[in-house]
């Protein structure tokens, strides 16, 4: 199928009955047999009967089964729209994401824990630790484990459709992905809810859960394929046992089973993100000084959650001869560079060769005023979030409530410590058009800090002594409505015409799947966005090097295994600004084959070709591989 083919699908979709009109019809179907059925059966009742079932269905068991079941259809409603609805799920959406999601294919394939993305910076890596890079199976040294192996499970049931064609607008391991984000938080969620209720009580319990699926951010991560939700989940499930180990304390109970379930938990989230570490360290300073004996139960909690990562560590140090990876690098963003450069760059002279304190120091402070300037919006932009640090001042007279509170700001502060330290990474070029951060652990703290914010929030309008019933509605009504903003607007675009079905720019899978086409399978690319191509392409590729001295160094002495027959170049470079990125800035030694005005007459790559959308991608290769396929 010729590259344009697509362009006025992509563009202007044809609407059609869609999934959502089907499922809602299913759900009306269901509700109505259900009740058809209960009518039918009170009318064989007595007055007295009818009377008592009327009541079941208003205060007594029923009540309770019949919000239930309209919340998991509201859910279901829901769901249906972000992920069939042609306005919502557009494909994956960050980089990260997509990286781990090929890391899984590869796992489902049977090839490990690897990539076929390949960071110069883990090429030199390699070559400085082990002598050599691998060439056949590339091992993956920057992400964390669980995140792709749980992937890979669901991946092995869709073997036959791994292969992204040209006809494909979705990617449909895509959704898959997606979808298994979703679970989590909806699971996160249900957790979340039986940590408050031990905490407050079920109506609270109720009402900050309702806000927490009420806020957009939560469901842009879910969608976006990063591990935030799995994270969530496994957050949720730890906080909800530290809280059973506070009872256990305060009743005078022995807490060690609980301290072990606490550190396997933390230990399966340190495999989900390696930066949940920080947050381990803020839970261990909390748990050093609130059980006794001193250091007991902080001693079990470090024990076990070693037990759980430490192999992943001696896993890093034999395949890359570095027990973090190459992952630790990105602690250099903001120092030399976005992430980008840092992994793009070669440095045969060290990464912390000319690095000094005050350099940290620097973007340490520049990360605090940054974070806390947005952390309304990194709280979920749920109204009451924030107000946890004033719930701080507040006598809870529940003692596990009281305590619990400090728990979570030890944790949340050392967790901050990361985040600045390590830096949240800005969108690709400012075009990534997912809102969400792969760094970012503010997230994890949404739920615990709406709970106690709201409960400042009622104690305060309580203590108003205003007894009228549609004020104190009017109240919860307008926190829930500010707080669901971003989401009702989202709700109302997706009713709406899309105005694209792909994440563009700069992700066009179609687009990127004609590449391997175009290539044999043993054959390797080299990209601006080369996670995009080891997914949808399904091809080996190198992020561009920082110089093109690097790239003719690798490609002359077979340094990879083989020469690169091709390099796609996309809006991640194009769109970037002129003068900072691309004339004076990371991509300098590109700018000529970005900006189209190179002679390549003498460069390996000779012949080149515009692809959609609009041609600003552009495909440089060894021959003309698109007019006619050589065998």
């Amino acid at each position: 199928m010729p590259p344009d083919a697509l362009l006025p699908f992509l563009i202007s979709p044809t609407l059609a009955l869609s999934t959502q009109v089907k499922v809602g019809v299913l759900i009306f179907g269901v509700l109505s047999v259900v009740f058809g059925l209960w009518f039918v059966r009170t009318r064989t009742l007595t007055d007295a009967s009818i009377q008592a079932t009327v009541h079941k269905l208003e205060e007594g068991g029923w009540a309770s089964w019949i919000r239930r079941a309209v919340l998991i259809a509201a859910i279901a409603y829901v769901i249906n729209l972000w992920m069939f609805k042609e306005s919502g799920f557009k494909g994956l959406g960050h980089e990260k994401a997509i990286e781990q999601a090929e890391i899984a294919r590869e796992i489902a394939r049977g090839n490990g824990f690897s990539t076929k993305m390949i960071r110069p910076a883990a090429l030199w890596q390699f070559q400085s630790n082990k002598g050599a890079f691998p060439k056949d199976i590339v091992p993956d040294t920057y992400h964390a484990p669980l995140n792709p192996y749980i992937s890979s499970i669901f991946l092995r049931m869709v073997k036959g459709d791994w292969a992204m064609t040209t006809k494909d607008v979705v990617y449909i391991c895509d959704k898959i992905l997606a979808s298994i984000q979703l679970f989590f938080f909806l699971m996160a969620v249900l957790v979340s809810y039986f940590t408050a209720k031990r905490l407050f009580d079920k109506r609270l319990a109720v009402f900050g859960v309702g806000m927490v699926l009420l806020c957009e951010r939560m469901w842009d991560y879910a969608m976006s394929g990063l591990p935030q939700m799995l994270m969530l989940f496994l957050f949720s499930s730890a906080m909800y046992v530290t809280v059973r180990a506070i009872e256990a304390k305060q009743a005078g109970k022995s807490t060690l089973l609980w301290s072990a379930g606490i550190g396997a938990l933390f230990g399966l989230l340190a495999l989900s993100h390696a930066m949940t570490l920080f947050m381990f360290a803020g839970l261990l300073i909390f748990a050093v000084f609130f059980f006794r004996p001193w250091g007991r139960d902080a001693a079990i909690i470090l024990a076990v959650c070693a037990l759980f990562y430490g192999p992943w560590l001696v896993r890093n140090h034999q395949v890359c001869g570095d027990f973090a990876g190459v992952g630790w690098y990105s602690g250099l963003t903001g120092i030399r560079g976005p992430e980008s450069q840092v992994m793009r760059t070669m440095a045969l002279e060290g990464p912390l060769t000319g690095v000094i304190p005050t350099a940290f120091h620097e973007k340490l402070r520049g990360q605090v005023i940054q974070q806390f300037g947005d952390i309304y919006h990194l709280l979920g932009s749920i109204l009451v979030a924030p107000i946890f640090f004033l719930a701080l001042l507040h006598l809870f007279k529940k003692p596990d409530t009281a305590v619990f509170r400090w728990c979570i700001l030890s944790m949340w502060s050392v967790g901050v410590f990361g985040m600045c330290l390590f830096g949240l990474e800005p969108s690709v070029a400012g075009i990534n058009p997912v809102d969400v951060q792969a760094a970012d652990l503010h997230i994890l703290f949404v739920p615990l800090m709406t709970f106690y914010g709201l409960a400042l929030v009622l104690v305060m309008w309580s203590r108003l002594e205003i007894n009228i019933k549609f004020v104190r509605i009017g109240f919860i009504v307008l926190i829930f409505t500010v707080s669901a903003g971003p989401f009702l607007s989202q709700f109302i675009e997706l009713q709406s015409r899309p105005k694209n079905r792909v994440q563009w720019p700069p992700y066009v899978p179609p687009y990127v799947a004609v590449l391997s086409e175009w290539t044999r399978p043993n054959e390797m690319l080299m990209s601006d966005m080369p996670w995009a191509v080891a997914w949808y392409a399904d091809r080996k590729c190198l992020w561009l090097p920082m110089t093109i001295e690097d790239f003719i160094s690798l490609n002359d002495y077979n340094r990879l295994g083989g020469n690169i027959v091709g390099m796609y170049l996309t809006p991640v470079s194009g769109n970037a600004g002129f003068l900072k990125d691309i004339a004076k800035g990371e991509y300098k030694d590109w700018a000529p084959f970005i900006l189209r005005q190179v002679n390549i007459k003498d460069f390996p790559l000779r012949a080149v070709t515009a692809l959609p959308i609009e041609n600003e991608c552009v495909f440089y290769a060894d021959r003309d591989r698109w007019t006619a396929r050589e065998d």
